[in-house]
């Protein structure tokens, strides 16, 4: 049989077992039709990516949320600096602070710390965040805030809840020392105040970052910015932003993005966590924990290649065939691919060959040609290198840096990937002057293309409202009592690998049979 043959009967095999990927109808709202309303300007810089630092930095602080997050544990031993101790001690050897869980807990089979059953790097720099003071402003290790960020675009159609506000802090020493940035970011899934009423139900929180186009006097938008992260609006059923069950199963994330010096290796580096209460399944004590987990849209690079040292490469191949269609969508805002968990990596590495998917792709004849098959197929006029780098572009290290130049930007059908500012997203090192006013700069990336989108859907969503209210918002609300972050029974002998697998199956579990499209489409992620 030739080569030929047997693409082509790989390829009828994995289509016909493969799910259909047809796009979701918009469900209509419990409360009816909807009618046109008139939405006033929108100012993006207040109401979608806030960078003023007048604004962020009187709004919160990176002590705001630690001390918020240990209030909502419930847990008398607890402190702000202890459980940010604990959060970079995952990034040391065991036995480090004796908190929990290390790095090198789990060993792939050549012995070498592991996360997923892919290598991560163990000890890393970061691991020496443990004996540093965050919290005290004008030293290094200060992390300021630079954005406060609305992303109700990320709000499932099915209104299961009403997307995400997220908090931008970097190392204070990365303003001034290319060697020495750290940056991280807090990402709240918000619940939806008026779940009954589905989509409808998240107005008034559109209404709360829409109101802030209005308010020209930046002190009062601080103070409500800082309200809303930290108090939310109880009379209208709108719990803070800053509440440890909003990063936790079911529900956000924390991601970061790492490089500093130190006695390891520096590789720029970006991880994700979880936050979980982790209760003894012997005696019943809880403690909230940061915990590691795999980078989302961050398949492990060799997965791409020929002849891989893992055996899920095949597999991640065989649905990786299946994604052509999500991936080749002409626009920067739309393409995308479902990426099973067990693929994903516990790092996305913007330096090194790791996350080079191009280069691993690159001597790969069978996939090329299976790609170019089922191209053909569909008469999508790309190569299917163009859906790698794509796939490039949709990892963390592929945004924030790999994708930014020739030939890697170059996405096909005339789409080229936006420059990032090289590092990140949002700088700590330069500003600008808007309106006489100084802010954090952002990258060509956001202004240019990611944050139009996001006001365009913003604005979509403000520009119709139900034609009658809803039974659930035409009543008084209650007010909302901070919900705990679920529970896990482990062992106290449990190992990192074990925690984080747990924590990622009930994620996943919690999150399954939800609305795979958003307000602003059906790609989930920047």
């Amino acid at each position: 049989m030739s080569l030929r043959d047997l693409i082509a009967g790989l390829l009828a095999v994995l289509l016909a077992a493969g799910p259909a990927l047809a796009q979701q109808s918009l469900p209509t709202p419990p409360a009816g039709p909807l009618c046109p309303v008139k939405v006033p300007d929108l100012d993006p810089r207040r109401s979608l990516f806030v960078t003023e630092l007048d604004v962020v930095q009187s709004a919160i602080s990176l002590e705001d949320v630690m001390s918020k997050l240990v209030a909502d544990s419930t847990d008398p031993g607890l402190t702000p600096d202890l459980l940010w101790a604990q959060w970079w001690d995952t990034q040391n050897p065991a036995p480090g602070l004796g908190l929990g869980a290390n790095c090198d807990d789990q060993l792939d089979a050549q012995g070498d710390p592991a996360l997923n059953g892919f290598p991560i790097q163990c000890p890393r720099n970061e691991g020496g965040e443990i004996h540093v003071d965050p919290f005290t402003p004008d030293t290094p290790s200060f992390y300021e805030p630079l954005a406060l960020v609305n992303r109700i675009d990320l709000a499932p159609t099915d209104g299961a809840n009403c997307g995400e506000a997220r908090v931008i802090f970097a190392r204070h020493s990365g303003a001034t020392n290319d060697l020495q940035r750290n940056l991280v970011i807090f990402e709240a899934v918000l619940p939806n105040p008026n779940p009954g009423c589905g989509l409808q139900g998240c107005r008034e929180i559109a209404q709360f970052w829409k109101g802030l186009s209005r308010i020209s006097d930046p002190a009062r938008r601080a103070d409500a910015l800082r309200r809303f992260y930290l108090e939310g609006f109880p009379q209208r059923g709108i719990a803070p932003v800053i509440q440890a069950s909003h990063f936790g199963l079911g529900a956000g994330q924390i991601r970061t993005n790492q490089f500093l010096s130190g006695s390891q290796p520096r590789r720029w580096q970006l991880r994700e966590f979880k936050l979980a209460r982790l209760c003894d399944a012997t005696d019943a004590s809880c403690s909230l924990r940061f915990v590691p987990v795999t980078v989302k849209e961050n398949p492990f690079g060799e997965l791409f290649a020929a002849n891989p040292g893992d055996p899920r490469a095949p597999r991640f191949q065989r649905h990786y065939l299946t994604q052509v269609e999500n991936l080749s969508r002409a626009d920067i805002n739309a393409f995308f691919a479902e990426v099973p968990d067990r693929f994903n990596a516990g790092q996305s590495n913007s330096q090194g060959g790791e996350n080079d998917y191009p280069s691993h792709f690159g001597p790969n004849a069978r996939l090329h040609q299976a790609l170019e098959q089922r191209l053909q197929q569909l008469q999508i006029p790309l190569r299917p290198e163009h859906l790698v780098r794509r796939s490039l572009a949709l990892s963390c290290a592929g945004c924030h840096q790999l994708s930014n130049d020739a030939p890697a930007n170059d996405l096909g059908d005339g789409l080229r990937w936006p420059q990032s500012l090289d590092f990140v997203h949002v700088s700590e090192q330069e500003t600008d002057l808007i309106d006489g006013s100084l802010h954090f700069r952002i990258s060509p990336a956001l202004e240019d293309v990611f944050i139009p989108h996001r006001h365009k859907a913003f604005r979509k969503y403000l520009s119709k409202v139900a034609c009658r209210d809803c039974p659930s918002l035409s009543t008084a609300s209650t007010p909302s009592l901070p919900a705990a972050p679920t529970s896990l029974a482990v062992s106290s002998d449990a190992t990192l690998a074990e925690i984080s697998e747990e924590v990622r199956r009930v994620d996943a579990e919690l999150k399954a049979g939800g609305a795979a499209e958003t307000l602003g489409g059906p790609r989930p992620v920047h």
